[in-house]
């Protein structure tokens, strides 16, 4: 059996590193990798474990006449057994091909994309965009055979606003490999890190995410002034690229705590990065599911984290401090709270990994996808 996976870009984000995690571990199915636009990052993560990836670098982001086009060509290639989706361009692309090809058709459900908070943040022309695009991503879903969500809150969500009845829904959430974040204690590479960053001699928080206004990064920023003032050997590192790495820049200068927040880019050692971190930091505003947050969980991490639905499908009390969103006070109150007394905290780290394992190991994943293929293979098409 084989499942074509469209995805508009695979350059390493958080749907993209998912997906491509979650078929290395197929037992079933020989998944085929399909990317329309230019961004090709973990590329070579596919094809050294074997999976073949097309290339279509379509010209233009709004170009799908020539994006379905191109992909129509693959289909007629490989023939899947089924077609699975993620991310809006390609959702769109696959869906004007559901007509041609009778071939079952997955689309996945990874981000609250008609947040209110999100249009409450734009503009009014950008709100009648914004609600464009939502109506045509509520048309086209009539065409997709089933869904697949990374979590419940997703889930009740994007059907809302979509109108997808929630019986065509699962939810699935997203894995990773249980033991990579533990296997990172090598003393002497460690210290290399931490001398190559420039924080040999201090108390490291730590966030991974993109940087977009969403990712609340900037309230951690607001936050340190009050922590430097109690412990001034911390430092804040921030693992992640996007549009706001220069908001957060002038917001350091503005508070003079420049040479205490560091931006590091899209980094391939985030395993390492948790293990020299004293407090893992995640104040988002709204999320899909948050990987970045799991993975500092199967870390034993101890996460101060905001109280979004999304994060408290991961965590609850007994495994994070949690916070109301947007509060940079608590954000500062809480991190020292950890920092004055670490061991006290070490319970909530402890639990959390124990939560990770058995709700998201990358195996039990793969396989639960593939069941899904199956039933949905099985209830369209009649075949098995």
């Amino acid at each position: 059996m084989k499942v074509l996976f469209v995805i508009d870009t695979i350059n390493g984000s958080g749907a993209e590193r998912s997906l491509v995690e979650i078929a290395q571990n197929f037992e079933e199915y020989i998944p085929v990798f399909v990317h329309l636009y230019t961004g090709d990052q973990l590329k070579p993560n596919l094809e050294q474990a074997g999976i073949k990836v097309y290339s279509l670098n379509v010209s233009g982001p709004r170009n799908f006449s020539q994006a379905v086009e191109k992909l129509a060509e693959v289909y007629d290639i490989e023939k899947p057994d089924i077609v699975h989706s993620t991310l809006f361009r390609s959702d769109i692309v696959t869906r004007k091909l559901r007509s041609k090809y009778a071939t079952p058709l997955i689309s996945s459900f990874v981000n609250n994309s008609y947040n209110p908070l999100r249009f409450k943040k734009q503009s009014l022309s950008m709100q009648l965009k914004l609600r464009i695009v939502q109506l045509y991503d509520t048309i086209s879903s009539r065409k997709v055979d089933f869904f697949i969500s990374n979590s419940e809150t997703i889930k009740q969500s994007k059907a809302a606003s979509t109108l997808v009845k929630k019986d065509k829904v699962k939810v699935i959430y997203r894995g990773r490999d249980i033991d990579q974040f533990l296997h990172t204690k090598d003393e002497h590479n460690l210290e290399s890190l931490k001398k190559s960053l420039g924080v040999e001699n201090q108390r490291v928080l730590l966030n991974v995410s993109r940087l977009i206004e969403r990712k609340g990064q900037l309230d951690m920023v607001n936050a340190m002034p009050s922590i430097l003032e109690k412990f001034p050997d911390t430092v804040l590192l921030i693992a992640g690229h996007g549009v706001y790495e220069e908001k957060l820049k002038a917001r350091s200068r503005e508070l003079n705590i420049e040479n205490k927040v560091k931006i590091l880019g899209r980094r391939k050692d985030v395993p390492q990065l948790l293990s020299i971190s004293e407090i893992f930091l995640y104040p988002s505003y709204f999320e899909g599911l948050p990987g970045a947050l799991i993975e500092a969980m199967l870390s034993k991490k101890i996460i101060i984290c905001s109280d979004i639905p999304e994060n408290l499908e991961c965590i609850n009390d007994d495994s994070a401090i949690i916070f109301e969103r947007g509060n940079v006070e608590e954000i500062s109150k809480n991190v020292l709270r950890v920092m004055q007394d670490h061991e006290q905290y070490r319970a909530l780290a402890e639990q959390a990994r124990e939560i990770a394992v058995k709700k998201f190991d990358i195996k039990k994943v793969a396989a639960e996808y593939e069941v899904t293929y199956n039933t949905v293979i099985e209830e369209v098409t009649g075949k098995r």
